[in-house]
C-alpha cells in the first residue's frame, strides 16, 4: 500500500478503538499515526493520507489550528486524488460531490479539499 509506505517514511501506524469522534490522530513526540480500528476502507484511507499530513510538518495538537487542518485534508486530498480522475468524475457527476467521493473512493471532504487545491494553482485544472 503505497499510503501506508508513506507514513513509514514520517511515522509508525497504529490502529485501535479511539473514542466517540475521533477517526486518528498523529502524538508528533511518539512519531506515531492511531488509526480508529474501526474505519471503513475508504475512511482509512482518507484518515491516513491526513494525519501523513500532520506527521510530515510535525503538526502538535488536535483540532486547534484550522489552517493545519485545511492543510492537511488539501495534502492528503493531493494524495488521494489525481487531477485527471478528478476531472472525469466531475464530468460524469456534475461536480455532485457525493457522487464524485464514490467514483473517486474518497470522502465527501476530500472532493472539497481538492477544490481547495484546484483555486490555490489552476494550473492543475485538466481541460
Amino acid at each position: 500500500n503505497e499510503l501506508l509506505m508513506e507514513a513509514s517514511r514520517w511515522a509508525r501506524v497504529a490502529e485501535q478503538p479511539l473514542p466517540v469522534g475521533y477517526e486518528g490522530f498523529y502524538a508528533p513526540g511518539l512519531d506515531l499515526i492511531v488509526l480508529d480500528s474501526r474505519l471503513t476502507d475508504v475512511q482509512r484511507r482518507c484518515v491516513l493520507a491526513h494525519e501523513i499530513s500532520h506527521a510530515r510538518h510535525r503538526d502538535a495538537g488536535c483540532r486547534c489550528d484550522r489552517w493545519a487542518e485545511r492543510r492537511a485534508d488539501i495534502e492528503a486530498a493531493a494524495m488521494l486524488i489525481s487531477p485527471l480522475e478528478f476531472a472525469y468524475a466531475e464530468t460524469i457527476y456534475e461536480g455532485n460531490t457525493l457522487g464524485m467521493a464514490r467514483e473517486l473512493n474518497v470522502l465527501p471532504w476530500a472532493v472539497v479539499a481538492f477544490r481547495e487545491r484546484l483555486h490555490d494553482d489552476p494550473s492543475l485544472i485538466v481541460q
